[in-house]
């Protein structure tokens, strides 16, 4: 299957929206991690379905500012990480550089390399989409200082780890704080709290965070992660990570404990509702996961509308889209590629 000279405009796929959140406004997670994936992703759905093409993507680099979820990754070489923006840029995309470690100080302030990322993400803005998201007031701060026009959103983690019982009244007051104020996932179906919010067009919704609701840990598993970033090696502090979670049973998957709304993955009639009370802007998160197809299925998951009346469509899109990762070539494949063979000695 080959999708390279399909050019479908919006209108002609309009009926696949129109029972499903039909104007959100999507950013995809796993940016500046899984690029490869995403990028194929990003230019397909700009092709067969440009009406669930993401508006921005989100992401961050392994740096002092950022957490990883498993394995700590290697920073990013500067030069590749400018090559993923200006990839981004090229389909009118934007970057939302996700700095989700609320545990700043004011020494990792200034820290060298992170700062960096900061001022690519400010140069590479060709389509003026880019942004930064935080966690930490103190970081919101520093970067407000070093570039005031460039658009800070709130994390997640920042109310993840907020001390204080999470209201109404504190989503608005961030929102005078922030440009735009993603909401702690166990909160988002919950009417009492954002039947009050003031500007819910201004606020993002996760739609697929798969931890349990009830859980309790949350906040000293961030604790956790911002430790191991600083101490990689130390084996004491993944054991606690792998600890917490085992004991609150994040990963289990037994058919006799599944339960309906067990995780925070919203179910449509909870995404549906947020959409009819303003909220338009949806992420699909990619940071809790340990590869790319994870993501992916989610993305499609996510954004298709799986009806009787249109799954053989979604389904469509969904093997197009998958079809471009190995495209139809005219040779044969060798395991001799790779070598190069001369008459000398």
């Amino acid at each position: 299957m080959s999708n390279r000279n399909i050019d479908i405009s919006a209108k002609d796929t309009r009926f696949m929206v129109e029972n499903y959140l039909p104007d959100a406004v999507w950013t995809f997670g796993g940016a500046l991690r899984f690029d490869r994936s995403l990028l194929t992703v990003c230019q397909q759905y700009n092709s067969i379905f440009p009406l669930r093409k993401p508006a921005r993507v989100a992401g961050a680099p392994a740096c002092k500012w950022s957490l990883d979820w498993y394995s700590e990754r290697r920073p990013m070489p500067v030069a590749t990480y400018t090559a993923h923006l200006e990839g981004y840029a090229a389909l009118s995309i934007g970057v939302v550089l996700s700095f989700d470690n609320p545990f700043i100080t004011a020494e990792t302030l200034n820290d060298s390399y992170a700062n960096e990322l900061l001022d690519k993400l400010w140069q590479c803005d060709r389509v003026h989409r880019n942004a930064v998201c935080v966690a930490s007031d103190l970081l919101a701060e520093h970067i407000r200082k070093r570039y005031p026009k460039l658009p800070v959103f709130c994390h997640a983690n920042r109310l993840i780890v907020e001390r204080n019982k999470r209201t109404t009244a504190l989503y608005n007051k961030l929102l005078e704080q922030y440009n735009r104020v993603c909401l702690h996932p166990v909160d988002a179906p919950k009417p009492a709290i954002t039947a009050g919010i003031s500007a819910p067009e201004r606020c993002d919704i996760i739609i697929n965070d798969p931890l349990p609701r009830n859980s309790a840990l949350r906040r000293e598993h961030l604790r956790l992660l911002a430790d191991i970033r600083l101490d990689p090696y130390n084996s004491e502090l993944a054991n606690r990570r792998n600890s917490l979670v085992t004991r609150d049973g994040w990963h289990d998957v037994s058919r006799d404990t599944l339960r309906q709304k067990h995780s925070c993955n919203l179910t449509r009639a909870e995404s549906t509702a947020l959409y009819n009370a303003g909220f338009r802007s949806f992420i699909v998160q990619g940071n809790q996961f340990r590869n790319e197809m994870t993501l992916l299925w989610d993305i499609f998951t996510c954004t298709l509308d799986y009806s009787p009346e249109l799954s053989n469509k979604a389904a469509l899109i969904a093997a197009s889209v998958m079809s471009a990762f190995s495209p139809q070539k005219n040779e044969l494949p060798s395991g001799l590629k790779d070598f190069s063979f001369t008459n000398y000695e």
